[in-house]
């Protein structure tokens, strides 16, 4: 298992985020942007190679994704949602992703294996995401997908904020 962490802001944004190993080594990029029809983000190696974008397919309540491994079509990912935790199916790689947008603790499981945690930690430079990963030939398509449970988790916060209208500077007399 090797753990992988990403500034916790910095995740889904637009621009280059930088992956880093345990060792603070630069493992992966991760470049692209998303809010759009045909949004795409995707993971780079430390030498610049394409290892996997995830494109953005249809827009909506429930949009969908698919998943590209080294240019070639590996699944694809549509949200659903559950009683009181996101529940997420990747097809063709039969992964089931299970947790929670508001706290940003995930699991995927292949099978009964758990291939992937997703954690916030907090180190010495600030907040991180820990990315637990049993399988390093997996390590680019997990990324992809944690970068759109981030985008999903950061517009979820936005939407609850317009409606409860929290973030707003309100005065009274």
């Amino acid at each position: 298992m090797r753990k992988l962490y990403s500034h916790r802001n910095r995740l889904s944004t637009r621009g280059t985020t930088t992956i880093t190993d345990e060792n603070g080594s630069n493992v992966y990029l991760i470049n692209g942007r998303w809010g759009m029809h045909a949004g795409v983000m995707s993971v780079y190696s430390s030498s610049n190679l394409l290892e996997a974008e995830i494109k953005q397919r249809s827009l909506g309540m429930l949009p969908k994704f698919d998943l590209y491994k080294k240019r070639k079509y590996a699944g694809s990912i549509r949200r659903y949602y559950g009683v009181s935790r996101e529940m997420l199916f990747v097809k063709k790689l039969n992964w089931l992703i299970m947790g929670n947008l508001s706290t940003y603790n995930y699991r995927v499981f292949h099978g009964r294996e758990c291939i992937m945690t997703i954690n916030e930690v907090q180190l010495a430079s600030g907040d991180y995401l820990e990315f637990t990963i049993s399988h390093e030939e997996d390590e680019a398509l997990l990324l992809c997908i944690a970068s759109i449970l981030d985008y999903w988790a950061k517009t979820g916060t936005k939407a609850r904020n317009r409606r409860f209208g929290c973030g707003r500077n309100l005065a009274f007399d």
